[in-house]
C-alpha cells in the first residue's frame, strides 16, 4: 500500500465517521515505510480525538489481516487561550518547592484544557536578566514566556508531540529555555 492509498483509506473511514472535515491537512501526514505504515492525523478539536483513535485501531486491525502494518498517532491542534501567575508551587505534600506556577488554558475545538508550567529558579533568573528589560512589568514578561513556551511544545508533532489532556505539567528549566530563546519569539525580544 502506498502512502496515497493510506491516506485515502483514513479519509474515507474518518468521512464515514463526520470527522474528515476536523482533519488538519496541513500537520496530518501519511507515511509508507518497507516494514510498514505511518499517519498522523491531526485534529482541530480535540473533543473527537478518541472517536478518530477508535476508527484508526479499527483501519489498524483491518490493515493487520492483509499483513500491513500500521502505527497511527492521533492528536489535536491546541492553542494558548491564556496564562495566569506566577504562584508558588506546591507538591501533595504541601511542601513548597523551589519554582513558580504558571497556570494556563489550553483551547482545541470545543474542549479545553487547564495546564500547569513550573518555572525553575534559574530559569526564572534566566529569564529576568536575558528578556526583560527597562519598564517592562516582570509578571507580564514571565507569563509572556510561559506562553511562547506552550506554543513551542505544542507545536511538536510525530513522535514528539505533547499530549496536555494525559500530562498537564510542564517545566520550563534553564535547557528548556536555552532552546525557546534560541527558537521562538522570545529570543527575539
Amino acid at each position: 500500500m502506498t502512502s496515497t492509498e493510506l491516506e485515502a483509506l483514513i479519509r474515507t473511514r474518518l468521512a464515514a465517521g463526520g470527522l474528515w472535515q476536523m482533519v488538519d491537512q496541513h500537520k496530518s501526514q501519511f507515511v509508507e515505510y518497507p516494514d510498514g505504515l505511518f499517519a498522523e492525523i491531526v485534529l482541530n478539536d480535540a473533543s473527537k480525538v478518541l472517536e478518530a483513535e477508535k476508527i484508526s485501531q479499527e483501519l489498524r486491525e483491518f490493515l493487520a489481516k492483509q499483513g500491513l502494518d500500521l502505527d497511527v498517532i492521533v492528536r489535536a491542534n491546541w492553542v494558548v487561550d491564556s496564562v495566569e501567575g506566577p504562584k508558588q508551587s506546591i507538591s501533595i505534600s504541601e511542601r513548597i518547592r523551589a519554582a513558580l506556577v504558571f497556570p494556563a488554558v489550553l483551547v482545541s475545538g470545543s474542549q479545553s484544557t487547564q495546564v500547569e508550567v513550573n518555572v525553575t529558579p534559574v530559569a526564572e533568573e534566566e529569564i529576568r536578566s536575558k528578556v526583560i528589560e527597562g519598564e517592562v512589568d516582570e509578571k507580564t514578561a514571565l507569563r509572556e514566556v510561559v506562553k511562547e513556551f506552550l506554543r513551542l511544545q505544542l507545536s511538536f508533532g510525530g513522535g514528539s508531540y505533547w499530549d496536555p489532556i494525559r500530562y498537564p505539567r510542564q517545566d520550563l528549566n534553564d535547557s528548556a529555555l536555552l532552546y525557546l530563546l534560541g527558537h521562538g519569539l522570545a529570543g527575539r525580544r
